[in-house]
């Protein structure tokens, strides 16, 4: 239930969607007695998306996200797992094409994740992610993300058992819910959790809400702020999309109690 009223409340908050609902209400106003209230809206609209071509508003609001958690060093300490949230690491729709996993809009996880698996090669793997986009009833002949992430890594090279392979989670929440339940971490072991830097809060959250005190192995760190001005809507929009799916998914994870605090800390 709280996946599907998830994706419907982003249906209508995500910023193109809700430009495109303001810029037809403003419409019907132009072309009913309130035209003075759909000029108003019209210009609120316009200056809107001025202002997001040209001000880096998502990059504003993605900074302390990227940089709360500092990138993992890999060290001679003891790491007995570690683990990968899928969702975007590989292209689901162009792997079921092509019969083998095509890099997704966030393969810098794998990459990460391949780093700190060769750096500990003693410390098991676990893959956690569904197939998100076509929910549990998928095609059963669609390989769910973890499925085709985990053949990939054996493709690769790395041992198969290693690996474990969650396949059921939707969301972050599932994520850690049934990767703890398959990976049952005993009392005292260290276990990295790879991910993207914005997504890291949310995540680390919802692990350590389970009772496992995962560490953060964040990637595509952002260690400068990116704040230079431009004319770009395309970038702009796609920041300021991405940072407000983040922090409206803290908020609801926090109200729901699926967390204990949104904002975790290192």
């Amino acid at each position: 239930m709280f996946y599907t009223l998830a994706k419907l409340f982003w249906l209508l908050a995500n910023p193109l969607n809700l430009i495109l609902i303001l810029l037809c209400v403003a419409v019907l106003l132009l072309w009913s007695h309130w035209k003075r209230q759909g000029l108003w809206l019209v210009s609120l609209i316009a200056s809107s998306l001025l202002a997001t071509a040209i001000l880096p508003l998502g990059n504003w609001l993605l900074y302390p996200l990227n940089n709360q958690f500092a990138p993992f060093l890999s060290s001679s300490a003891k790491i007995d797992g570690i683990i990968l949230l899928a969702g975007g690491v590989v292209d689901l729709k162009i792997s079921q094409q092509m019969g083998h996993a095509v890099p997704g809009k966030a393969s810098d996880r794998l990459v990460e994740f391949i780093r700190l698996a060769k750096a500990y090669p003693k410390a098991q793997l676990l893959i956690c992610g569904g197939t998100a986009e076509k929910g549990r009833n998928a095609n059963q002949t669609e390989q769910p993300e973890a499925t085709l992430i985990a053949e990939y890594l054996i493709n690769s090279g790395l041992h198969g058992t290693r690996i474990l392979v969650e396949d059921r989670s939707l969301d972050t929440f599932e994520n850690a819910l049934f990767g703890y339940q398959l990976a049952r971490p005993r009392v005292g072991q260290k276990w990295l959790l790879v991910t993207s830097s914005w997504h890291m809060p949310r995540a680390l959250a919802s692990f350590r809400a389970q009772d496992w005190p995962v560490i953060a192995a964040p990637s595509g760190y952002n260690a400068k702020n990116t704040f230079l001005m431009r004319f770009n809507l395309k970038a702009g929009l796609g920041a300021l999309d991405l940072a407000m799916h983040e922090y409206f998914g803290l908020l609801a994870y926090r109200l729901s109690g699926r967390i204990n605090s949104v904002w975790s800390g290192a």
